[in-house]
C-alpha cells in the first residue's frame, strides 16, 4: 500500500486503536475486554507499554488512517517480549502492513535486549497463524496467557 508507514502510537490514537482491535476480534466472534487482561492497557497508550519496558506502534496509510496495531511487552524470562495486539484491518491484509509491524517489533526487541518473541492467539485466526509460522514462529502452547487464546508461539531473535 503506497504511503504506508509504521510509527509509535500516540495518546490521540487510542480511540482508533481500540476500534481496530474491537472490529478484528468481532470477525472471530470475540469481544474486546473479555478473555484478555491486556485489552484494558490499550486505553492508556502509550504509557501502559512504554512505562513498563515495552513499545506500541500503528501502521498508517498516506492519509494517516490507522490500518494496524502491534506492541511488545516484557514477560517471563529476561529477554522475552510478548508480541501483543497485532491486528490489521481486512482492507490492509496482504499489503505488507503485518510484515512492517513485525519487523519493527523484532528490531525494537533486539535493540532492547530481547532474545525471544512469544505470542498467543486463537486457532480461528488461521491467516495470522500462517503469517507467524512463515516468519519463524513455532508452536509453543506454554505461551498461552489469555483465556480467549488456544495457541502459543515463540520465535528466537
Amino acid at each position: 500500500m503506497a504511503g504506508m508507514k509504521i510509527r509509535p502510537v500516540r495518546a490521540e490514537d487510542v480511540t482508533e486503536v481500540i476500534r481496530v482491535v474491537t472490529s478484528t476480534l468481532a470477525e472471530f466472534g470475540l469481544t474486546f475486554g473479555e478473555g484478555s487482561k491486556t485489552d484494558e492497557e490499550l486505553m492508556h497508550l502509550p504509557s501502559s507499554y512504554a512505562g513498563h519496558g515495552g513499545a506500541f506502534w500503528v501502521a498508517v496509510d498516506a492519509n494517516h488512517r490507522i490500518l494496524g496495531t502491534c506492541g511488545v511487552f516484557p514477560v517471563g524470562l529476561p529477554g522475552d517480549f510478548e508480541l501483543r495486539k497485532m491486528y490489521v484491518l481486512p482492507e490492509a491484509r496482504g499489503t505488507g502492513a503485518g510484515r512492517l509491524l513485525l519487523d519493527e517489533s523484532v528490531t525494537w526487541a533486539r535493540v532492547h535486549g530481547g532474545t525471544r518473541l512469544v505470542l498467543d492467539t486463537t486457532e480461528r485466526m488461521e491467516r495470522a497463524i500462517a503469517f507467524y509460522e512463515r516468519h519463524g514462529f513455532v508452536r509453543d502452547d506454554a505461551q498461552i496467557r489469555g483465556s480467549r487464546c488456544s495457541r502459543g508461539y515463540t520465535r528466537t531473535l
